[in-house]
């Protein structure tokens, strides 16, 4: 499933059998009824009564393209942490929690920005990054353009010893803290969609 946010909304393309058709709340994209699928998110955008719209498809990928057609887009990259006691490396910023993450550098290696980003905005450094997790994918306006964010997420561990971190302050990072695992529903509680779904992808695995 592909699935992008707009604020707490999710527009979606899933396969033709996916559970997730069956939610209450979920109005499902159908031929004829819109306009093709590259104007679907403007129209989604101005639809905030629809909280989930799905799109099946038997060809996910291309269905998702089609989609992303009319964005500008831009790319990110962040980690999910732990450390040797098994916690997870998380951030205060702008009122919630979140995982760090930042923007890819002209140039720059996604995995690249993925290290760089954690170790400026947490303060930390003696990081070995692992596999590819994810990607999620959250929407926003800005200078009159429609922007189609992508960040893509990797596994890291974090090979010191101590537990002392530097929140990046310049960056309005409040708190950088190592959490317990059965800590972060709460700290999650009122945080993205995107990263509700980021953590139960990796404490479930």
């Amino acid at each position: 499933m592909y699935r992008i946010y707009f604020n707490k909304r999710c527009l979606a393309v899933c396969s033709l059998n996916h559970k997730a058709l069956s939610e209450p709340d979920a109005v499902l994209y159908s031929p004829g009824e819109f306009p093709e699928l590259a104007n679907l998110p403007r129209i989604f955008d101005e639809s905030p009564q629809i909280t989930k719209l799905y799109v099946p498809s038997a060809n996910q990928e291309n269905a998702f393209k089609q989609l992303c057609t009319k964005f500008s887009r831009i790319t990110a990259g962040g980690g999910i942490v732990t450390n040797k006691n098994g916690q997870y490396l998380i951030i205060f910023h702008h009122g919630v929690w979140d995982f760090p993450k930042g923007m890819q550098e002209s140039g720059e290696d996604i995995r690249q920005t993925a290290l760089r980003e954690v170790q400026e905005e947490c303060g930390i450094s003696d990081l070995e990054i692992h596999e590819h997790l994810c990607d999620t994918y959250h929407t926003y306006h800005r200078d009159g353009e429609f922007i189609l964010k992508t960040t893509r997420w990797y596994r890291m561990e974090y090979k010191g010893n101590g537990t002392d971190t530097h929140p990046q302050a310049e960056e309005e990072i409040e708190r950088a803290i190592w959490a317990d695992p059965s800590d972060l529903p709460t700290h999650f509680a009122n945080t993205y969609p995107s990263i509700k779904y980021l953590y139960k992808l990796v404490t479930e695995r």
